[in-house]
């Protein structure tokens, strides 16, 4: 394999965590530009994605709502391309939480290219897929590789898994725990989300592990 290649795929974990992570730092960004009106605990994540005109709606409104639906949209992406590259290429992943990985992936995609202010039901439908299965996919992968990788990253996991599906539970019943609609909505998308981005490393891991067990068998053939 060209060496530029096998350098790719030694990236191919950073470039899936920076994609992800961009999420957090343009969601800071675009609130920013609601000029104080913003309120993490009060406000939805996907009024982030709609352009801000002020208090009473005729203030000049602010386009970075554009910003956000592409953090949308690529952190979908990035969903995608790891299911793919998991399971038909690295093969370190049984079905079901590729399957997970990748619904989730296709509702973070929705989120970002139908608004909630023009079409609510669809952004609405993307939102929930990607809530629930993104925590199903990190819960699922947790348990997965268990029995080969018990360490605080799986531990950590696991945790995210349960904290995303209780905190999705919590904010469909509007049981919002004295955080707030925002808040509660942030303890299911973050757990999701950060989720992700612990199961990257837990990938990155497992497949040393199991490229040195392969060394260790070819050692012990040409003993």
């Amino acid at each position: 394999m060209p060496s530029h290649v096998l350098e790719t795929s030694k990236r191919t974990p950073l470039y899936l965590t920076v994609a992800v992570l961009q999420f957090f730092v343009v969601e800071f960004l675009v609130a920013g530009t609601w000029r104080g009106h913003y309120s993490y605990s009060a406000n939805f994540i996907s009024d982030l994605g709609v352009p801000f005109c002020g208090a009473d709606g005729n203030a000049p409104c602010s386009k970075t709502s554009l910003l956000m639906d592409a953090a949308f949209v690529v952190t979908g992406l990035a969903y995608m391309v790891a299911a793919v590259l998991w399971y038909r290429i690295d093969r370190v992943l049984p079905p079901a939480p590729v399957v997970f990985l990748a619904v989730a992936g296709i509702g973070g995609i929705v989120v970002g290219l139908a608004p909630s202010n023009t079409h609510w039901e669809v952004h609405s439908l993307g939102a929930t897929l990607f809530l629930i299965f993104g925590s199903l996919f990190t819960l699922t992968t947790a348990l997965t590789v268990w029995p080969q990788l018990s360490g605080p990253a799986t531990y950590v996991a696991l945790a995210l898994g349960v904290l995303g599906l209780v905190g999705y539970f919590c904010f469909t019943y509007s049981w919002d725990l004295g955080l707030g609609v925002g808040g509660i909505e942030r303890v299911a998308a973050y757990s999701a989300t950060l989720g992700f981005v612990v199961c990257v490393h837990l990938m990155t891991q497992l497949q040393s592990v199991r490229r040195s067990a392969v060394v260790r068998v070819g050692d012990s053939a040409g003993a």
